[in-house]
C-alpha cells in the first residue's frame, strides 16, 4: 500500500492495464471519430476488481430508479452498449450486428471513421488575431527570495521510476539511471563551481531547504547543470509502499510551494532553495567510474 492507501478507510484495488477491459475516444481535436479498444491479456494475478465493476455492483445493490437507468451487470456489458450506435456505420469496417462489431472492434483495436480528404487549414483568422495581439509573457515568479534561497530547484520525473508509483519494484530500483548510473537512491545535481563554493563533493550529504520544506540529499557533481540551479529526481522518498521503496532517498515534492503558472497548472519550477552542508557522507551505488572523467580541475570533487 502506498501513502494514500495508508490514509484510506477502504482500499479497492483495481486491475492493472494488462488485466483490464476498456475503451477510449481519441482526442476531439482529430479529423475523425476514433474509438480504441483494450482487453485483458492475462487473468488478474491478485484479488482485484475493475473500478467500473465496483460502481456498477453498487448501483445494482441500491436498486430502484437508478438501477433501472443503469442496468449493466459489468464493465463489458457497458462497453458493448456504448458500441451499439456504431452498428451499420461505415467506418474502417462496417458490422451488420453487435456481435460482429464487438469481434472486429477487439480484433483491430478499435473503430474509426473513414479517411477524410485533407484540406489546407484556413489561417486567415489566426493571422488576424496574431497581427492585433502582442505576445504577453508574464514575469517569472518564485517562492523564496533570491538572497535567502539562491538556487532554482528543478524536480524532474525519474527516467526509471517516473513519479514513484513503481518504486516498490526492485528490478527498477537496481536499474542504473541513464545519466548518472545511480541506483537505489536519489541525489541532488550540483554544478562543479557551485560544489566548490559550498565546499562539498560527490557523496556528501546536504540539507536542501525551501520556504515550505526540507529534505536531505546526496551530492552528485554534474557539469551539465547551471551553477544557479540544482536538480533532484522524483520517485524516491516514500514513507510506505513496501520494503523496497520505504525510507529510500528523498522526495523533492516536499520542497515545492503550491503555485500556478500562466496556464493555471501547478508550477514545478517556481521554487528556490538553499543548500546547507551537513559534514556527513553517504556513498551512492552507481556503475560510473568518475576518476579522470572531467579533467584535473574538478578532480577533487569526485570520490
Amino acid at each position: 500500500a502506498d501513502e494514500t492507501a495508508t490514509m484510506a478507510d477502504y482500499i479497492l484495488p483495481d486491475h492493472t492495464g494488462l488485466e483490464s477491459w476498456g475503451s477510449q475516444r481519441a482526442s476531439a481535436g482529430g479529423d475523425r471519430v476514433a474509438l480504441s479498444s483494450f482487453q485483458p491479456v492475462v487473468v488478474p494475478v491478485f484479488d482485484t476488481r475493475s473500478t467500473a465493476d465496483v460502481f456498477l455492483a453498487a448501483i445494482q445493490g441500491m436498486g430502484g430508479a437508478i438501477a433501472e437507468q443503469i442496468p449493466y451487470q459489468d464493465e463489458v456489458a457497458f462497453i458493448k452498449s456504448r458500441l451499439e450506435k456504431l452498428v451499420g456505420e461505415e467506418g474502417f469496417y462496417a458490422a451488420p450486428e453487435s456481435n460482429t462489431l464487438w469481434a472486429r472492434w477487439l480484433q483491430v483495436g478499435g473503430w474509426w471513421e473513414k479517411e477524410r480528404d485533407l484540406l489546407p487549414p484556413d489561417v486567415k483568422q489566426a493571422r488576424s488575431v496574431l497581427s492585433k495581439t502582442a505576445a504577453q509573457v508574464p514575469e517569472a515568479e518564485f517562492s523564496g527570495a533570491g538572497e535567502a534561497y539562491p538556487f532554482y530547484l528543478v524536480a524532474y520525473p525519474s527516467p526509471n521510476l517516473g513519479d514513484g508509483r513503481a518504486a516498490n519494484n526492485p528490478w527498477l530500483q537496481e536499474t542504473p539511471d541513464p545519466t548518472t548510473t545511480v541506483m537505489w537512491n536519489s541525489w541532488i545535481e550540483l554544478n562543479p563551481e557551485t560544489a566548490l563554493e559550498l565546499g562539498v563533493r560527490d557523496d556528501d550529504v546536504v540539507r536542501v531547504i525551501s520556504p515550505v520544506g526540507e529534505v536531505r540529499a546526496v551530492v552528485y557533481v554534474y557539469p551539465a547543470i547551471r551553477p544557479d540551479t540544482v536538480a533532484i529526481p522524483i520517485g524516491q522518498g516514500h514513507t510506505a509502499l513496501g520494503r523496497y521503496a520505504k525510507n529510500r532517498g528523498c522526495n523533492p515534492l516536499q520542497l515545492l510551494d503550491i503555485q500556478s503558472n500562466a496556464a493555471g497548472d501547478l508550477a514545478f519550477a517556481a521554487t528556490r532553495v538553499k543548500i546547507v552542508p551537513t559534514g556527513e557522507t553517504y556513498q551512492l551505488a552507481r556503475m560510473e567510474d568518475r576518476v579522470g572523467v572531467y579533467g584535473d580541475r574538478y578532480g577533487e570533487l569526485y570520490r
